[in-house]
């Protein structure tokens, strides 16, 4: 891996990014206004079988399954964990600071374990997803959550036209990594390398944004992504703007292709 591309995912993976949920919470409204509106943590618990006794949600960001992995399952310990102490904060205890490849849990000691939305971030994926499945308990599930590589398609081209006028060069732009490192189609090659058994919960859709304001907040909320100094990224949000304010000049809506999914990873090799 060349200097220039370990700087790059080196921006996405520090723990400053994520000293609090604001950012977060901003991308996340996004789906406010997708159709489908799939139950993510729906779909997971419905693929619990039995009655677990603990669950590890790791990289749990602002805990959105695990409030709903605790409702469902009252008896069990459900700990949310993630390498970013300040969007701990919002999360009930237990709680545990901790890194997804040096995960502080014995051998086999979970019934259930989420890795959602979240190793795209992880300098050593491989490593990672040994870790997920050490302490895996025989018989128990894995979930892993990542984005298609046809994710949100007409979402890149605002960014990049925007970086390439305002600043005279395209800036890499956050869901590009992503896609690049940890993709849904990769993700089930590499766990089926670990599992004998990987289902697909296949998740497409579209957000239809009757306003630019989701988009711009959701764009503003990666600026700590992009390294950039804060007045040429302030120059980037000034020609996002203009751009998304001339296409609600002429259409109703902006509508942006979505493609998730959910692995549920059984049956540990090795």
């Amino acid at each position: 891996m060349g200097a220039s591309r370990q700087t790059t995912d080196e921006r996405f993976q520090k723990v400053d990014n994520y000293r609090s949920d604001d950012g977060l919470a901003a991308r996340q409204r996004l789906f406010q206004y997708k159709t489908p509106d799939h139950d993510l943590p729906g779909v997971v618990i419905g693929a619990v079988s039995g009655r677990p006794q603990r669950v590890l949600d790791v990289g749990c960001g602002n805990g959105r399954y695990t409030s709903r992995l605790r409702e469902a399952f009252p008896d069990a310990e459900v700990i949310g964990v993630d390498l970013a102490s300040g969007v701990l904060e919002s999360v009930p205890e237990p709680t545990v600071v901790a890194d997804v490849a040096d995960l502080p849990f014995e051998d086999g000691s979970a019934d259930v374990v989420l890795a959602m939305h979240m190793l795209y971030h992880v300098p050593d994926i491989p490593a990672a997803l040994d870790e997920l499945r050490r302490v895996l308990a025989p018989g128990g599930v894995l979930f892993v959550s990542t984005l298609g590589a046809d994710d949100k398609q007409e979402y890149l081209p605002i960014w990049r036209d925007a970086s390439t006028s305002a600043l005279g060069t395209e800036v890499r732009q956050a869901l590009s990594v992503v896609i690049e490192r940890f993709s849904l189609e990769a993700a089930e090659s590499m766990l089926a390398e670990r599992f004998a058994s990987v289902v697909l919960h296949d998740l497409p859709g579209v957000i239809a944004l009757p306003e630019p304001g989701p988009l711009v907040a959701a764009f503003r909320s990666e600026q700590d992504f992009t390294a950039l100094p804060p007045e040429d990224f302030e120059r980037l949000m000034v020609a996002i703007e203009r751009q998304l304010d001339e296409h609600f000049v002429e259409h109703d809506l902006l509508r942006i292709t979505t493609h998730s999914g959910i692995l549920e990873c059984r049956d540990a090799k090795g």
